[in-house]
This record gives C-alpha cells, sequence and structure tokens, in this order.
C-alpha cells in the first residue's frame, strides 16, 4: 500500500497499515469515521434506524476489504464514502423506492453563492423550495453529486474519487446541473 502523500495524516496511515495487519485495530478508523459517515447516510435515507443499518453495512465491507484498500491520493474517508453511497443506492434499487431531498435551510444550499439569491428572507424560501422541487427531479447520479456538493461540501476531487470519475468530469458535472437547474428556475420565475 502507498501512503506517501501528505493528505493522509500519519495517525491515519499508522490505523490503516495496521488494520490490514490485523482486522482487530479496524476499531480506531471505525471510531475516526463513523459519525460523519452516520450523517452522510442519514441524510439521504431520513429514517434512523435506516440509516444504523445502512452505516453498520458500510463498516462491515469496510472492515472485510481493508485490506484492499490502496491510497490513490485520497483520503480514507472517500472510500468510506464510495461504500456508503453504492450502499444507498443499493437499498434504495432493491426497494424499488425513490430518494427524497430534505433540507432544512437556504443556508444549507449555500443558494446567494450558487444561485445568486437575495438577503430576502421570503424570496429565499420560494428558492429554496424551487431548488427542492429540482433537485428531487434529478436522476439518481445527479442527485448524489449535488448532494455530495452542496450538502457534505465536498470538493470535485473528492467527489470523483467517490463517483469514480475523473475531477474534471467532475466539474463539468456540477457546473452543468447548477446551470440547468438555475435555468428551470428562472423559467419558472418568468
Amino acid at each position: 500500500m502507498k501512503l506517501s502523500n501528505n493528505k493522509v495524516g500519519t495517525d491515519e496511515k499508522e490505523d490503516i497499515l495496521l488494520a490490514q495487519k490485523d482486522k482487530r485495530h479496524f476499531g480506531k478508523l471505525y471510531e475516526r469515521y463513523y459519525e460523519q459517515v452516520f450523517r452522510y447516510i442519514d441524510r439521504r435515507v431520513s429514517n434512523i434506524q435506516l440509516a444504523e443499518e445502512v452505516c453498520s453495512s458500510v463498516f462491515f465491507k469496510a472492515l472485510n476489504k481493508i485490506d484492499t484498500y490502496e491510497y490513490r491520493g485520497y483520503a480514507f474517508s472517500s472510500w468510506l464514502y464510495r461504500i456508503a453511497y453504492n450502499e444507498i443506492n443499493l437499498y434504495y434499487r432493491s426497494n424499488n423506492t425513490k430518494r427524497v431531498v430534505y433540507v432544512e435551510s437556504a443556508e444549507e444550499l449555500n443558494l446567494k453563492e450558487s444561485f445568486q439569491s437575495t438577503d430576502d428572507h421570503e424570496n429565499n424560501q420560494v428558492l429554496l423550495d424551487e431548488m427542492i422541487k429540482q433537485l428531487d427531479g434529478l436522476n439518481e447520479k445527479d442527485l448524489a453529486l449535488m448532494e455530495m456538493f452542496f450538502f457534505e461540501g465536498m470538493s470535485h476531487r473528492e467527489i470523483s474519487e467517490i463517483l469514480n470519475i475523473s475531477e474534471g468530469n467532475a466539474k463539468v458535472k456540477v457546473h452543468r446541473i447548477k446551470d440547468r437547474i438555475r435555468k428551470k428556475i428562472e423559467n419558472k420565475s418568468s
């Protein structure tokens, strides 16, 4: 395993190497990442029991596959997010249900920077409602990409690792989806 890049901290490198040699050491990685992976999953399934089940499955798979993990310039958490992303999609496919987008506030979507929102709270709420409708209308892959970008604040590089696409492709996709949403919102308000 190559862990020479500075993006992975020394403690994390040691924990990964120890877990690869002896799976009993996986607990440190579990403790370090459980909360953030759980939050990621919970925001996508909006059911605490289901989120716990999916999260357990993610860490079980990671534990069983830790010896195959290879550092490729991304944080270990990106590998866990990829497993979580796949587990969430597997759940929705196998249960034949559609995901719903849950957003608590306009700030959560960075509306001012992304969609030229105003400081007017009432207008922001209208924009937020329209954004949610537009996000709900996205296909699964586009929705996942936008959730990672907006809700998780992930970089294009992190998104590219999780979705197994190039960083340039991640940038283009985010830009195109935002453009499509912006145009639909502008057309509705015209």
